[in-house]
């Protein structure tokens, strides 16, 4: 390593762990601090960045584990407890984003990424905007945390399905692999079948995966294994390691009810740097210099507009429901801050040159606008409707 690298590596090291406190003091979450912080980083340090496989290798491992835990926060039980009516209002709901996405894409006649910018869906700030809220265990934060699941799912298939489309299109090959897809998903379902007949035969065995007072730390311990068997069979099958990791989560999620502790142990270690890393290094990919132009702002206004716009016109079927008037409006602001989704693929997007750097930059800025102006609408609107209970309550 040399005295540049160590310097590069001392930067982001200090940069996640001052920027939790900045950001909280700028009331805008943690991951838009640490992308700003990579963005001003790679003004010193944008030529060893490109030089230094370390920062890189923490960078993935950090969406990795994001894409972990994602999967792991995602509640079956709740999911289980819905009505059916309900449900089937939920995955319409987001059958619709998919549907007027796609048809915004056609319209203006944009490139099949866009589609997926905007239908995609991310719970990874969702989460802790409930749990400022207060709201995180209500009704209405449970419907917005299925919502947001549903999509999130939807979004990784999509993602999963747009990549095999650009790399083979409408080919033999295509099919072979989602046929991979197809085997990846059947090993998984077996392997959970296997652990759930296990763990019901021999209750013993949830311990080593759940423990939290373990000197050895058996519970992280096999969370990792858990992650990193899903990680190496995605990369076996020729998939996306993020796509392994989320399925790993939800595995876990599915056989595990009693996961809060390990949850936030593993949580705890993953945000604490890799997570922080994974952003900043994202913003070091970028050149500050590109958002200053006006093309690009632009376009990240338009993408910022009609993420929402879709989810908007999507959350009219909610009106079948008997929810309130603004639990419907909560719908479509808690779905379209996806900054994590978005920040990959525009990231992808630009490794593999499907768009230009002009556009990566407005894809990465609208992720970043996006996450200062819905969680702050969303928890105004969080305001007005405790309030209006109150009232109620009071007369």
């Amino acid at each position: 390593m040399t005295k540049l690298e160590a310097l590069l590596m001392l930067s982001i090291c200090a940069g996640a762990f001052l920027m939790p406190f900045l950001s909280r003091r700028l009331h805008f979450p943690s991951a838009v601090g640490e992308i700003l912080f990579g963005l001003f980083a790679g003004l010193f340090f944008k030529e060893v960045f490109h030089k230094t496989s370390i920062i890189k290798f923490l960078g993935e491992l950090g969406f990795i584990l994001l894409m972990y835990l994602a999967g792991l926060e995602i509640d079956f039980e709740k999911i289980k407890v819905t009505p059916k009516k309900e449900l089937l209002l939920y995955i319409s709901l987001v059958a619709l984003v998919v549907v007027f996405s796609f048809a915004i894409m056609a319209f203006y006649q944009q490139p099949p990424i866009f589609a997926l910018i905007y239908l995609t869906t991310a719970v990874g700030l969702l989460f802790p905007v409930l749990k400022e809220s207060g709201i995180i265990e209500s009704d209405t934060g449970q419907r917005l945390l299925i919502i947001g699941g549903i999509g999130e799912v939807v979004s990784l298939v999509s993602l999963t399905v747009f990549i095999l489309y650009y790399r083979f299109g409408f080919s033999m090959a295509s099919l072979l692999h989602l046929g991979q897809l197809a085997a990846f998903a059947l090993i998984a379902y077996i392997i959970y079948r296997l652990f759930r007949l296990l763990v019901w035969w021999f209750p013993g065995l949830i311990c080593p995966f759940i423990k939290t007072d373990d000197p050895l730390e058996s519970g992280i311990r096999a969370n990792f294994v858990n992650m990193f068997v899903f990680v190496a069979l995605a990369a076996l099958l020729n998939m996306e390691l993020i796509v392994g990791a989320f399925l790993g989560g939800m595995a876990f999620a599915l056989i595990f009810k009693e996961r809060e502790k390990i949850q936030e142990k593993v949580g705890g270690i993953a945000y604490g740097f890799l997570i922080p890393v994974f952003f900043i290094e994202v913003g070091l990919r970028f050149d500050i210099k590109d958002f200053l132009d006006f093309q690009v702002l632009l376009l990240a206004l338009v993408i910022t507009i009609v993420i929402f716009f879709v989810r908007l016109m999507a959350s009219l079927v909610l009106f079948l429901s008997r929810v309130c008037l603004l639990d419907i409006l909560l719908v479509p602001i808690s779905t379209s801050f996806s900054l994590t989704l978005l920040v990959a693929i525009a990231a992808f997007g630009l490794e593999e040159g499907i768009i230009s750097e002009t556009q990566a930059a407005s894809i990465l800025l609208a992720a970043i606008l996006a996450a200062l102006i819905y969680p702050t609408l969303m928890k105004r609107i969080i305001k007005v409707r405790s309030s209006v209970d109150f009232n109620r309550r009071k007369f």
